[in-house]
């Protein structure tokens, strides 16, 4: 068995797991931004099922022409690949999303913000939440992270817990860890032979819940 149906099976089962006790509403929308070539994505789809629907942008034509195939190939017409802004802003309405998850994406230096893209995103997600909505994060590389002025840092997940939390999110304790996809799909490891899922590095999931009243915090102070 190859790592890509190794993948295909841990999102019909493991993933499918991971995401499923995280709503409980019909017909979910959900937002996997940053979807890379959708791990995640097909992971929610078999969370909810054929009634939620699954927008999953990046701002890599080739993973979203590959996203758009599969999809096809398993009638998963929930599934909507949809192109990203170089801005990380979104192109969705306020209060669209009931879950949106951020993945292995909060680190390193971006061309236009200079690594700061994770508050931008996090303003989106306030933004384009529903009252009650799930905001779910995979961070990796925290030792790769940049603060409000740009300066290297290295985080742990207490100190994104808080940093999440002065956006106006409510931490929910839950035990969950998810998979860096990242090296799978890397040419390097390809060529040497790939690698097994087994071999690929877990991390804790942050869950955040927007809390059905207005209250303060924008993380902007």
């Amino acid at each position: 068995m190859s790592i890509f149906d190794e993948i295909d099976l841990w999102g019909k089962t493991e993933g499918k797991r991971l995401f499923a006790p995280l709503l409980n509403v019909p017909g979910p929308v959900i937002l996997d931004y940053g979807c890379g070539m959708g791990s995640y994505t097909f992971a929610l789809a078999h969370a909810f099922g054929p009634d939620c629907t699954v927008y999953a942008v990046d701002t890599n034509r080739r993973a979203l022409d590959y996203i758009k195939g599969k999809a096809e190939a398993g009638n998963m017409r929930c599934v909507s690949a949809v192109a990203g802004r170089e801005d990380f802003r979104q192109e969705f309405d306020d209060g669209t999303f009931d879950l949106i998850l951020y993945s292995d994406l909060f680190h390193g230096e971006e061309k236009i913000y200079g690594g700061l893209h994770r508050f931008v995103m996090l303003e989106e997600a306030q933004r384009t939440l529903k009252r009650g909505g799930i905001l779910a994060v995979l961070p990796f590389h925290l030792s790769n992270f940049r603060d409000k002025a740009g300066k290297k840092c290295r985080y742990t997940y207490r100190k994104l817990t808080d940093e999440i939390c002065g956006y106006g999110f409510e931490h929910m304790n839950i035990e969950a860890w998810g998979v860096h996809f990242e090296k799978a799909y890397s040419p390097y490891y390809q060529q040497k032979g790939g690698l097994s899922l087994d071999e690929l590095e877990r991390g804790r999931l942050l869950v955040f819940r927007k809390p059905q009243a207005a209250r303060g915090g924008t993380g902007r102070g």
